[in-house]
């Protein structure tokens, strides 16, 4: 057979794509073919939704890292304090974000609400399905508010919890440090005219002052440093002598009313810038002047520092009272 036949009796090739095989894919599309889009579920959930807070705070939290120290203890009762306050910030913020944008919801669907001249069944279409917009958008506003105050709540027992813990701690603190090693005040007298006399102690270190309180009244500050502060809220006015503490809504309470202020407190004393002493008929503190502590007694309105040769009896009375009991080491020294 010649080779011109044989050609013409071989099939010839089809230009182009092979035929696919029996239940193999068809060819795919080029790239920039768009696909169907896959069915979107309708979102689930509030329209409002709560805000995601800070975890719950711990004491355990607040303590860990820190040495066993008095001031340690106060640092992280302290970090605590920080921590309630920016989570109460945040709170009253999305109270108030959850207020403007459930009244803007509420409100736009009210000024989307079909005009007088519009047909009357389109009116009664869109009216129908604003009320349920209305209905839906309220719903979750209430839901949304009600998980926001059960977080609130949640948070402040927390803190509640933690705080408890933290001034527990505290406490334990201050009682051991008091009985292994009892604070040392050294007092000075300065007698002047008119059987008239001034008395002076040697400025503590801060946990010698935090030991002071606890031995003159049983109970312990709520700050660390809270004898040698002397911040002020007015530069009109003298420092404050009680932190917004413990409920304390008199920060410059008057002798009068110190003890109100004071007495019911069994564990903790929100004094600031003194160390106070009530004795029986008398009333009397430590304030804190540079380099020493002066005695001043109650009188009148205020406090004065010139003291009667019987109060200052009965004040180093007092604290030799105290040396006796083991509660501080006294001495007298020269001013």
């Amino acid at each position: 057979m010649s080779a011109a036949r044989r050609s013409a009796s071989r099939p010839r090739k089809e230009s182009g794509a092979r035929a696919p095989k029996a239940g193999a894919p068809g060819p795919r599309p080029p790239r920039d073919t768009p696909l169907d889009p896959l069915p979107v579920a309708p979102r689930a959930g509030p329209l409002i939704e709560p805000p995601v807070l800070a975890p719950l705070p711990s004491a355990a939290a607040a303590l860990a890292m820190r040495p066993e120290t008095i001031e340690a203890a106060y640092e992280a009762w302290d970090a605590l304090r920080e921590e309630r306050a920016v989570a109460r910030s945040a709170l009253g913020a999305e109270r108030a974000r959850l207020e403007e944008q459930g009244a803007l919801l509420l409100g736009a669907v009210k000024a989307a609400a079909a005009p007088p001249n519009a047909p009357g069944s389109a009116a009664l279409v869109k009216t129908s399905e604003l009320e349920r917009l209305a209905e839906d958008a309220h719903r979750s506003w209430e839901v949304s508010r009600a998980a926001l105050e059960g977080r609130a709540c949640e948070a402040e027992a927390g803190f509640a919890a933690a705080l408890a813990e933290v001034t527990a701690e505290v406490v334990r603190r201050v009682r051991a440090q008091a009985a292994l090693a009892p604070p040392r005040a050294g007092l000075m007298v300065r007698i002047l005219p008119n059987e008239r006399r001034i008395l002076h102690l040697r400025r503590p270190s801060p946990d010698e002052a935090v030991l002071l309180l606890q031995a003159m009244s049983g109970r312990a500050p709520t700050r660390y440093g809270f004898l040698f502060d002397d911040s002020t809220d007015d530069a009109l006015l003298a420092p404050p002598t009680l932190y917004p503490d413990e409920g304390v809504t008199r920060p410059r309470p008057r002798p009068a009313e110190l003890m109100a202020e004071l007495g019911p407190r069994a564990t903790f004393w929100p004094v600031k810038g003194m160390l106070f002493l009530a004795l029986p008929g008398l009333t009397m503190r430590w304030l804190s002047r540079g380099a020493v502590l002066e005695a001043e007694v109650a009188d009148g309105e205020g406090f004065r520092n010139l003291l009667t040769r019987d109060e200052a009896e009965q004040i180093t009375g007092a604290l030799l009272s105290l040396k006796l009991a083991g509660a501080l080491e006294l001495e007298l020294v020269r001013g």
